[in-house]
């Protein structure tokens, strides 16, 4: 495969670092934002896994620039789920044909939007492995897995730190298990280079800003544009699948 025109990466840039950005700012939305817009340049399972990787980077970052504790035994709580929602993802891979993927992605995102305002799960052994294999799969097959994963862990009454801090180490468990059966696109080096240095820069703006603005509104500015770009993903994805 070709790498894209430069064209391409502008707009490829644009959306990693508004991505990156909403990540830094609220604590989730990368891989929301960034799957409908990558996978739709880049098709197959080596685009969400290079969503996977970019987000591992995100999740690394984060984890180094916010404080807090890291609640380790949810990792324990979750693990099964995750590691069976991992597998779930790969044969959705090779079952489901490629030309459904941007309309799972578009959609995956607005119903995982979805999950994130009105599900509150209990914080019970199975509403973990339950989130935790929503989440996997959702995230192995398109990229989009971390609200499920989110209205599980922002139950546990744990201080802001700790609860990004705890939540970025289960995202990045989850994509170092993905990325290896996903695969990545051949792109250049300094592609790669070039979009983890997008990642860290949106994330520290993110991080910057989170504290001068009421979480309240920092929620609804994440949530709608989360929802914008799912949207335009799905409408492209519609004339792609019928036009």
């Amino acid at each position: 495969m070709p790498d894209p025109v430069p064209l391409t990466y502008a707009l490829l840039a644009v959306a990693v670092l508004l991505s990156a950005w909403v990540q830094g700012f609220s604590g989730l939305g990368f891989s929301l934002i960034a799957a409908p817009v990558l996978t739709q340049v880049i098709p197959g399972s080596s685009g969400i896994g290079l969503v996977n990787t970019l987000a591992l980077a995100q999740n690394a970052w984060q984890v180094s620039r916010e404080e807090g504790d890291i609640h380790w035994n949810v990792l324990k709580r979750m693990g099964p789920g995750l590691l069976g929602g991992v597998l779930l993802g790969v044969l959705a891979l090779i079952l489901l044909p490629d030309r459904l993927r941007p309309l799972v992605v578009a959609l995956s995102s607005l119903l995982s939007m979805a999950v994130l305002i009105w599900w509150h799960p209990m914080s019970t052994p199975r509403t973990a492995t339950l989130s935790g294999a929503w989440g996997a799969s959702v995230n192995t097959y398109a990229g989009v897995g971390g609200p499920p994963l989110a209205a599980y862990l922002v139950q546990q009454d744990w201080d802001p730190g700790s609860y990004i801090r705890t939540q970025q180490t289960v995202f990045a468990l989850l994509n170092i298990m993905s990325i290896p059966l996903l695969g990545l696109p051949p792109l250049h080096l300094q592609a790669f280079a070039g979009g983890i240095a997008i990642v860290v820069l949106g994330t520290s703006l993110g991080i910057a800003v989170r504290h001068r603005v009421p979480p309240e509104r920092r929620k609804r500015i994440s949530q709608t544009m989360v929802l914008l770009v799912a949207g335009i993903a799905l409408l492209r994805a519609v004339v792609q699948l019928f036009g």
